[in-house]
């Protein structure tokens, strides 16, 4: 991801040289150029704001949320259901959940895989490539419930054998970066580029300070990777419409959405296996 955001910034830095070249502009004025686009493009990025989080979705966030009680029975039977209903308001269309990916290097020999706790090597993370839970369930014989599957999630209890060093086990608090490039696009689509608001509790912050809140347009979104103090992805994107949101919850491996019906299957669709919709 850091390589990406360096290899953007150089895009903006050459593609502004090349362009003065072509002017046949001196260096000084191409230096000018190049400051003035990278302005531009910082004036872009999402906007840390001093506010308080908006108050319709508040109970659903993390930690200051001030959860209403929920009911333990429906975490056994439904958990699925369970979760939607603890981490997103009930006055949506339509709800489903994206699963965060499990991750296989499929680059370590076979006679090189043990049991992740048996060894000490560490692996590049450009050889791991995604895998859904359904797909990963199938490489371990497992079948794949997806309520069983969701609780062990929670509870660490997963039915297939150990951990290996060529996997990587879904991180909590942390949605697919594909998931969300496809929720950008999904909203581009339907509602045009809305403004939107993004909450971080401090734990999903690398200094842990306090909650932040930052606003900006859907389309400047992937932009929040630049910024070196988050350490997650957002624990809410909303809009200021309130038609659609999503909750990235820290201590879940995967992420919740509510919306109308056509964002709901959308987001579905282009996403099999991936993000799945749920009856509420």
């Amino acid at each position: 991801m850091i390589w990406l955001i360096r290899i953007n910034k150089l895009k903006i830095k050459y593609n502004t040289l090349a362009q003065c070249k072509l002017e046949n502009l001196s260096l000084s004025t191409a230096l000018l150029a190049i400051n003035k686009t990278v302005i531009e493009h910082l004036r872009k990025a999402m906007k840390l704001i001093e506010k308080d989080i908006e108050d319709w979705i508040k109970p659903y966030a993390t930690i200051v949320g001030g959860q209403k009680e929920y009911d333990l029975k429906l975490r056994e039977q439904n958990p699925s259901k369970f979760f939607l209903q603890l981490t997103l308001p009930n006055n949506f269309q339509e709800y489903a959940i994206a699963f965060h990916s499990f991750w296989i290097n499929n680059k370590i020999p076979n006679d090189k895989i043990v049991v992740r706790e048996l060894s000490d090597e560490e692996f590049p993370e450009d050889n791991f490539s995604r895998v859904t839970w359904k797909d990963f369930h199938d490489r371990k014989y497992q079948e794949f419930d997806l309520n069983k599957a969701i609780m062990d999630s929670i509870k660490h209890t997963h039915s297939y054998d150990k951990q290996f060093n060529n996997e990587l086990y879904p991180v909590e608090g942390l949605m697919d970066k594909e998931h969300l490039i496809s929720l950008v696009e999904v909203v581009l689509e339907l509602y045009g580029n809305q403004e939107i608001e993004l909450f971080y509790t401090f734990l999903a912050t690398k200094n842990w300070e306090k909650d932040l809140i930052y606003s900006g347009r859907i389309n400047e979104l992937p932009k929040i990777f630049e910024i070196d103090n988050l350490r997650l992805t957002p624990s809410l994107i909303y809009p200021k419409e309130k038609n659609w949101v999503v909750n990235t919850d820290l201590d879940l491996a995967f992420t919740t959405m509510g919306g109308e019906t056509k964002f709901i299957t959308e987001l579905v669709n282009r996403n099999i296996h991936e993000i799945v919709k749920i009856a509420l």
